[in-house]
């Protein structure tokens, strides 16, 4: 695997893996975020939300799932296609408000991904994915108007992985004192 382009060498239509792996892990991420119950992961779900987070595009369909008030099963969940759909506004603030509650709970439970990881070791196979999940953390506080846990969130996913475009983003809005702007 090329570090790099994280293409593999070996095989010509094999070229991202860790995108391939985030977008079949996507449905179980999103129910393990949405679950009733205390804001707590398994090993099982730490790895389900670290592998869809490793892949911006998996992120914005769980922003979508976060933001939306559907009930969530995995034939429910929608994959994001940057070529065909929209960002969600959900990740900017706009829209309906999402459900204060859901939007807490699978904040916390990427953070404990990430809490997670780092009582581990920290393993650097994991670094993007658990990242991700940090990254998705930081947008869930922002969303909640939560700016210095979001600031927080987001500083430790750039400090695992420095070029996590959600975690900049999400920082570039608190430094900028950018809040949610939800209809109500």
């Amino acid at each position: 695997m090329n570090p790099v382009t994280l293409r593999s060498d070996t095989d010509q239509y094999v070229r991202y893996p860790r995108e391939i792996a985030a977008a079949v892990t996507l449905p179980a991420a999103a129910v393990a975020l949405v679950a009733p119950g205390p804001p707590t992961v398994t090993t099982a779900t730490a790895a389900a939300v670290a592998t869809a987070c490793g892949a911006l595009a998996t992120r914005m369909a769980l922003v979508r799932v976060l933001a939306g008030h559907d009930v969530v099963t995995a034939r429910t969940v929608q994959p994001y296609d940057a070529l065909r759909d929209a960002p969600p506004q959900a990740l900017r603030g706009l829209g309906p408000k999402p459900d204060a509650d859901r939007v807490r709970v699978a904040g916390d439970r990427c953070a404990a991904v990430w809490h997670t990881w780092k009582a581990e070791g920290s393993p650097r196979d994991e670094r993007v994915g658990v990242a991700g999940a940090l990254a998705l953390g930081a947008w869930c506080a922002w969303a909640l108007g939560s700016a210095p846990r979001a600031q927080v969130r987001a500083e430790y996913a750039l400090d695992a992985v420095p070029s996590d475009p959600m975690a900049a983003l999400v920082l570039r809005s608190v430094l900028a004192g950018s809040a949610p702007t939800w209809d109500e």
